[in-house]
């Protein structure tokens, strides 16, 4: 898939979630049925925040580079997926900056059949950032760790990944933090991140810097004494 593949599909996801933001009793009918599938608050608890940003950075960033590092796929240098991590949040918050006063979150309408879980936002609901971070770094973590390796299962990989991205990310609308459409926003987003990590100008940020792999290692780090000291991740 080139660079004009992955801008078409972000630009369809991105017309999509724009359309479903604005046919609202649709949006409001799909997180109804979404939210009605929360079998567990305890577990959806956990669940939806393996995408978040702290979480990502601290955890699966690590993870993702161990895997491709010591397996035979290709290896995915840390740096890329933190500055992944770094360019999505950007992204998210000058679109959220945006869109914060139009873009209502489910809470902010107070449905009485509603299940919300803590803690509750009311404003800033498009795109989601949980679901923009996890479904970019997968995106770009399976384009670069399976590029040119070919191995029995590689298909189911790579669906197993991304599923378990999807699941996370829709997640989102399940304690309904967030409607489908910022979904669809965020899944643009993690298209978009496929270009932008090919720009010529930041390939030595991104794969050969080694003061991009040091300062890497250093933000997980502290993502680390973060969770561990202040034990929150709001």
């Amino acid at each position: 898939m080139n660079v004009n593949l992955y801008t078409l599909f972000g630009s369809i996801f991105l017309v999509t979630a724009l359309l479903l933001k604005s046919l609202i009793s649709l949006d409001i009918y799909i997180l109804k049925f979404f939210n009605s599938l929360m079998f567990s608050e305890s577990f959806f608890t956990y669940f939806t925040e393996i995408g978040n940003g702290l979480i990502c950075l601290a955890i699966v960033v690590p993870i993702l580079t161990y895997v491709s590092h010591k397996s035979n796929l290709n290896n995915v240098k840390i740096q890329t997926l933190v500055f992944t991590c770094i360019g999505v949040g950007l992204i998210v918050k000058v679109v959220k900056e945006i869109t914060s006063v139009f873009a209502m979150r489910p809470g902010y309408y107070e449905f009485t059949d509603i299940v919300l879980l803590e803690p509750v936002f009311l404003y800033s609901s498009f795109p989601s950032g949980h679901a923009a971070t996890i479904l970019s770094l997968i995106f770009v973590w399976v384009t670069l760790a399976f590029k040119k390796i070919d191995f029995r299962f590689k298909e189911l990989t790579i669906f197993l990944l991304l599923l378990i991205a999807l699941l996370v990310s829709l997640s989102r609308v399940v304690v309904a933090a967030h409607w489908l459409s910022d979904i669809f926003g965020s899944i643009a987003i993690a298209f978009f991140m496929l270009n932008i990590i090919q720009f010529k100008i930041l390939k030595k940020l991104l794969y050969e810097s080694r003061f991009a792999q040091i300062f890497s290692f250093f933000l997980i780090a502290l993502s680390w004494l973060y969770l561990f000291t202040v034990r929150s991740l709001y």
